[in-house]
């Protein structure tokens, strides 16, 4: 048997790694690695089966190139006699997470091998240095983020914006400082101005400043923004091991001031009613706020009033001294006998829902088109980020220039992803929401009667979008719910509108045409 084959060359993966920022740093790139555990290998005769490279933290090793090479092992695809890199910190920096990877290593009888700080585990002596040189990463990297931690904390205490400033703020690359963002800030500013009003959920503010121009700016976000001190010029320095939560004066421009902020959180956490309107509605005067005076066209109010013999009645009467002045159970009645007049043919209901059912089926598939391009943005932004690192390590650019480009990506990603999800948002309710406003159109009076006082008020608004006036125990109004009255028009036979207007009951005034309710307000 000859020399060759009773000396197998011993086989190895080499491994190369850097966290992206450490590279230039440190002066530590992936290319000296390289060269070195080449250099290594081809001086004690080794034979390189693959070489692994990664860039990213070694916090643990949660890393795509090492995840591949344990799959290689798994699937046999590879059976080397070592594993060599440069020194311990290339391979992981956590100790803990060292001994459990070395452990298995040593089930499958893998060498651990560093070209530099190596240590043979010959004796029991040498594992007190193994230990030291691989604890060393743990120890640096903790330090070097407690340091960091301090650094952060110490420039929150002297006001400054640490990070990505909230929605409405820009940071200003040239001067460094944190300005108004001039689209963000006076829609934030207005939301904090909605809100403190107390009649608007967060969602609907929400949705309003969107319609507005409002960007980058999801449901648990806004959330986030509204309850944040930011925006009255306070930064907040969070608890953090025996030092407790401080409050500093940020050096940025305050968009809100404290006062209209406290407002706000009373009203969101539920310690203050929502509304001071709400408190003065009743249940009696159902159409307070819609009736105008038939006189002076001024708003007419309502309150009880107490008869000689003890009786309570309410009355709808102006507010600016006119001899208007009516009972409220009467109006009321009539209200209610308005609503039960309305007749629509089920026929004309049906075609209205099918034409809404086809509208809101091309809608999804718009929105699922949109989903779909929104997520080929995304692919390529990631892959734009991915070139970026690599020209990064090949040396084309510096730091500065490195830094500043990968976060104007990162924020186009984050605006990307903010996109994608308002598109997810739930659609499925269609057709329950159409089917409860067509029911309601068939019997508007029952409906209208089993409802609470807000939602009654909804419907009023709905019909009368204008001023109501009652007089001589009849309605009338200048505009009218346009659905509503296209609806009460008779179709013919070949599918077309006549122009006859359908005829009002229960002696109302011909002024205006039948009215109605639009399903967005259920």
């Amino acid at each position: 048997m000859t020399n060759s084959k009773l000396k197998r060359r011993k086989t190895a993966v080499i491994y190369t790694r850097v966290s992206t920022d450490e590279q230039k740093e440190n002066g530590f790139s992936l290319q000296d690695q390289f060269s070195k555990l080449q250099a290594h290998c081809e001086k004690n005769n080794f034979e390189v089966l693959k070489h692994y490279q990664d860039d990213h933290s070694a916090k643990d090793f949660n890393r795509p190139e090492f995840k591949i090479f344990l799959k290689d092992l798994e699937t046999r695809k590879i059976k080397p006699d070592m594993f060599i890199c440069v020194r311990p910190d290339r391979f992981s920096r956590n100790l803990e997470n060292t001994l459990l990877m070395l452990g298995k290593f040593k089930s499958l009888g893998i060498e651990f091998i560093t070209v530099e700080n190596h240590t043979e585990l010959n004796s029991p002596e040498s594992l007190l240095p193994f230990l030291i040189y691989n604890l060393m990463p743990q120890i640096e990297n903790e330090r070097r983020g407690l340091n960091t931690k301090q650094g952060m904390r110490q420039a929150q205490r002297e006001g400054r914006t640490m990070g990505r400033p909230p929605l409405g703020y820009l940071n200003e690359k040239t001067t460094k400082s944190i300005v108004l963002d001039p689209i963000n800030a006076p829609l934030i500013k207005k939301g904090f101005e909605e809100l403190s009003k107390g009649i608007y959920t967060i969602e609907e503010v929400r949705k309003k400043l969107i319609n507005e121009g409002l960007k980058d700016c999801c449901k648990q976000s806004f959330l986030n923004h509204v309850r944040n001190p930011y925006y009255y010029g306070v930064i907040i320095l969070s608890k953090w091991k025996d030092e407790p939560e401080e409050e500093f004066l940020g050096q940025h421009e305050p968009l809100i001031s404290k006062q209209k902020f406290d407002e706000v959180q009373d009203i969101i956490s539920g310690r203050k009613k929502k509304t001071p309107v709400k408190l003065t509605r009743k249940q009696e005067l159902p159409l307070r706020g819609h009736l105008f005076c038939n006189s002076c066209q001024g708003k007419l109010t309502g309150s009880r009033s107490t008869s000689r013999n003890g009786s309570r009645h309410f009355y709808y009467h102006c507010q600016k001294g006119c001899k208007e002045r009516f009972r409220a159970d009467i109006a009321n009645s009539v209200f209610e006998d308005y609503l039960d007049s309305f007749r629509i043919d089920k026929n004309v209901l049906e075609l209205y829902m099918a034409i809404l059912e086809d509208v809101f089926n091309q809608d999804e598939q718009e929105r699922y088109k949109e989903i779909t391009k929104l997520e080929e943005k995304i692919r390529q932004t990631n892959l734009k980020l991915t070139s970026l690192q690599d020209k990064y390590l090949a040396d084309s650019f510096g730091l500065e220039e490195y830094k500043s480009i990968k976060f104007r990506i990162q924020d186009e990603l984050k605006r990307l992803e903010i996109e994608k999800e308002e598109l997810r948002i739930d659609k499925s309710a269609f057709k329950q929401y159409f089917d409860y406003g067509f029911l309601f159109l068939f019997n508007m009076k029952r409906y209208y009667l089993s409802a609470d006082l807000e939602v009654k008020q909804k419907i009023i608004g709905s019909i009368f979008p204008e001023k109501i006036i009652f007089f001589e125990n009849s309605y009338r109004t200048t505009q009218v719910n346009e659905l509503l009255t296209l609806l009460t028009l008779n179709i013919n036979e070949l599918g077309l509108v006549k122009k006859e207007k359908a005829i009002p009951k229960n002696g109302l005034s011909t002024y205006a045409p039948p009215l109605g309710l639009e399903p967005r307000t259920l």
